[in-house]
């Protein structure tokens, strides 16, 4: 049996669906004829049963006007259960069916509201703390760079509460996380599998928990995953360049959701998203390089300044190798 709020969504989703459409159909009625072969037997004005309705759809919905639907479920669930939809529409239809529904409104969106909260706040810290253990100056001004950051991300976020923040909700959603989370774990396993050692990250966890893994998991660090990792890179980027992103749209023509491709700039921000994502990761392997050299290079410099390599055209002239003859003015003055 299932739950009580799945039940209640479902239930919701069918009178929603029922209602609108016949809502539809009792506005064509006023707006033309409609042949009597096509008029339902069921009072279509009142209350009308899921099944009856679905099977006078099956008959006839095709030809009759009015953009009717078939009530599948199936079908709303994916169009209205999902994202921002899944909090803000069907949650809330189900819970206005709830004795009681206000105090169960309250509840959920303090709810809501606590965990947006608590997730910028883990957000922020994950951003704020290593650049500031990184750069001194930073620290020394924490408090400053952590009003400059939540402004930053205020005046972002209100991209998102425009007319059509939906849309770049579900970009940013779809293409500033799917495709740079796999290059960065892909980075990580490559890291810590091949350049740190699968061997001594092992030694690592023994040494924190007191038992060593299966040696099972060296291989599948260095092999299996990574390998997994790129194929399924791979198929990602191949998928994104054979066929072009899509979003859905409400068609008022048709009175439904449709794909539409997206334009050229949108194609141009998800590329800039993909690449801002991903960055960090192969700046910080160049700025350690370049570090690396420079400490080296000063070393260098430092002892060859320290040890100077003689040559075979130095000429050294000091008390013990002058054995030139003795002037003869300094002979006479001598005897």
């Amino acid at each position: 049996m299932p739950p009580a709020g799945s039940s209640l969504l479902q239930l919701r989703l069918h009178m929603s669906s029922l209602l609108s459409n016949m809502k539809a159909f009792s506005d064509q009625l006023l707006r033309s004829d409609v042949d009597a072969a096509l008029m339902p037997s069921f009072n279509f004005s009142g209350s009308v049963a899921l099944e009856v309705y679905r099977d006078w759809f099956h008959r006839h919905g095709n030809q009759a006007p009015g953009n009717l639907t078939d009530c599948d479920l199936e079908k709303e669930m994916q169009q209205g259960v999902e994202g921002a939809g899944l909090a803000f529409i069907a949650f809330t239809e189900a819970m206005a069916l709830l004795p009681g529904s206000p105090f169960w409104s309250a509840l959920f969106f303090l709810m809501l509201l606590n965990l947006g909260l608590s997730t910028m706040f883990g957000t922020m810290e994950g951003i704020l703390a290593p650049l500031s253990e990184r750069f001194p100056a930073l620290a020394n001004n924490k408090s400053k760079f952590t009003i400059l950051s939540c402004s930053v991300g205020f005046l972002l976020g209100l991209l998102f509460s425009q007319r059509c923040g939906s849309y770049f909700v579900m970009m940013f959603d779809d293409y500033s996380a799917t495709l740079p989370l796999i290059i960065v774990v892909l980075f990580e396993t490559f890291s810590v599998s091949w350049l740190y050692g699968a061997d001594r990250f092992l030694d690592d966890i023994e040494a924190m928990l007191g038992w060593r893994p299966h040696v099972i998991y060296k291989y599948l660090w260095k092999y299996i995953c990574l390998l997994a990792m790129l194929g399924l890179l791979g198929a990602t980027t191949i998928r994104m360049f054979i066929k072009r992103p899509t979003y859905l749209a409400w068609s008022q023509e048709t009175g439904s959701q449709v794909d539409l491709p997206y334009p050229g700039w949108a194609l141009a921000v998800m590329a800039s998203l993909i690449v801002f994502a991903m960055m960090p990761v192969p700046v910080g392997l160049l700025h350690a390089v370049l570090r690396d050299r420079t400490k080296r290079a000063a070393r260098d410099a430092q002892a060859a300044g320290r040890y100077r390599i003689v040559g075979s055209d130095d000429r050294w002239e000091t008390a013990m190798t002058d054995v030139s003859p003795p002037s003869h003015g300094t002979a006479a003055s001598a005897s």
